[in-house]
């Protein structure tokens, strides 16, 4: 699902936390969704942001609606923009990008009689994820 700007049409503060607002941000495509944000990026009523909707991947994430201190959350603010609401910026926050092949190395250390049994044991300890350690990606 792509990022899309909207506008913000109202702010709250959380009453269980001062470190938290709820935001309702709207767009005439979108209708409106209500965002719980933390202090990292404040926005005001007017302000335009890209919003991640349910099912945008991002690196490490995807996003999925959820409860923050009791309240739904429909998403994710990423930060204000200068366009007109509705606007498509998946490019521009680089989400949902396709799948492409990356090569991982891993390496972990066991102890071992043999490298044979080194192989196994190593196969093994990876499958676990214990002390697996990711030393490069590549793309």
């Amino acid at each position: 699902m792509p990022v899309y700007a909207m506008k913000v049409t109202e702010k709250n503060a959380h009453e269980k936390t001062d470190q938290l607002f709820i935001y309702t941000f709207e767009s005439s495509a979108h209708g409106a969704r209500t965002i719980v944000a933390n202090l990292s990026n404040t926005y005001e009523v007017g302000d335009v942001a890209g919003i991640a909707v349910e099912g945008t991947v991002l690196p490490g994430l995807v996003i999925k609606p959820r409860k923050v201190f009791g309240i739904h959350s429909d998403g994710m603010a990423m930060g204000k923009v200068d366009v007109p609401p509705d606007t498509d910026l998946t490019e521009h926050f680089n989400a949902d990008r396709k799948p492409r092949p990356f090569k991982v190395t891993i390496e972990v250390t066991v102890e071992a009689p043999y490298a044979e049994d080194a192989e196994k044991i190593g196969a093994k300890a990876i499958g676990k994820g214990k002390g697996a350690v990711v030393s490069s990606v590549e793309a």
